[in-house]
């Protein structure tokens, strides 16, 4: 199968990313929340426990864990939609999945010994000592590669063609990473940093902007979502 992209589509599947990204973000901070019985903060691409919360360590590596669980479901259910014989609609809709949930700045993340895996991790296993610092990381990276690379796999095997393999398909590796961390990451804190929208909504002190830029995209989603099963196409063989 052959990879065409179209503005509409890049518009859904940016919404796509931006969604699953909020979504992750709200897992944890509402996990959090229901362990503490208080209301912590949120920023774009952080969030806090409230100040009083005295929850056990278990306790806070769960409410670590599930923001990147909810890019696993993504990933695991778009490896599930890719299957050989789905017809191409779904086939596309599970190629957008796995790569609008991010894989590889997960994968970058554990290898660098950071990211949300290795920090559970951390919290549940490592010695006070730190002594066993080295195997804990190598631990969250066999994780976080196993439930990646069979999906990633499985776009590798499902999309043919030098042109994809060599160019698009790593295009959509890193590329979704750099635009997400450069705008959430970047730009949108900086205007919540500037006082935009700045309006408090939750007693911890989470603003409205958060609140309106997860509407946005919501919406952009929704009206782009279509779009999503589109993008790959089988090839015409030539007589």
């Amino acid at each position: 199968m052959k990879v065409k992209l179209t503005p509409i589509y890049l518009l859904g599947f940016f919404s796509l990313v931006f969604l699953i990204h909020e979504i992750h973000d709200w897992a944890h901070f509402i996990l959090s929340a229901t362990y503490c019985g208080c209301m912590g903060y949120r920023a774009f691409d952080s969030w806090s426990v409230c100040i009083t919360c005295a929850t056990s360590a278990s306790a806070f590596a769960l409410a670590t864990l599930v923001g990147p669980l909810v890019n696993y479901i993504v990933i695991w259910s778009g490896w599930a939609l890719m299957h050989p014989e789905n017809p191409s609609e779904k086939q596309s809709i599970g190629f957008s999945m796995v790569f609008a949930a991010l894989p590889f700045p997960r994968i970058m993340g554990a290898l660098a010994g950071g990211g949300d895996e290795t920090s559970a991790l951390r919290q549940l296993f490592q010695r006070p000592n730190g002594s066993n610092h080295y195997f804990v990381a190598g631990a969250g990276l066999l994780i976080v590669l196993a439930l990646c690379l069979p999906a990633l796999i499985r776009t590798f095997v499902l999309v043919t063609g030098w042109v994809e393999r060599i160019i698009i398909l790593p295009a959509f590796l890193v590329l979704p990473g750099l635009v997400d961390h450069w705008l959430v990451s970047g730009e949108l804190n900086r205007l919540l940093a500037k006082g935009f929208l700045s309006r408090q909504i939750l007693r911890g002190g989470t603003q409205l902007f958060v609140f309106v830029w997860l509407l946005v995209v919501l919406m952009l989603y929704l009206l782009s979502r279509k779009r999503l099963e589109n993008v790959l196409e089988y090839k015409e063989l030539s007589v």
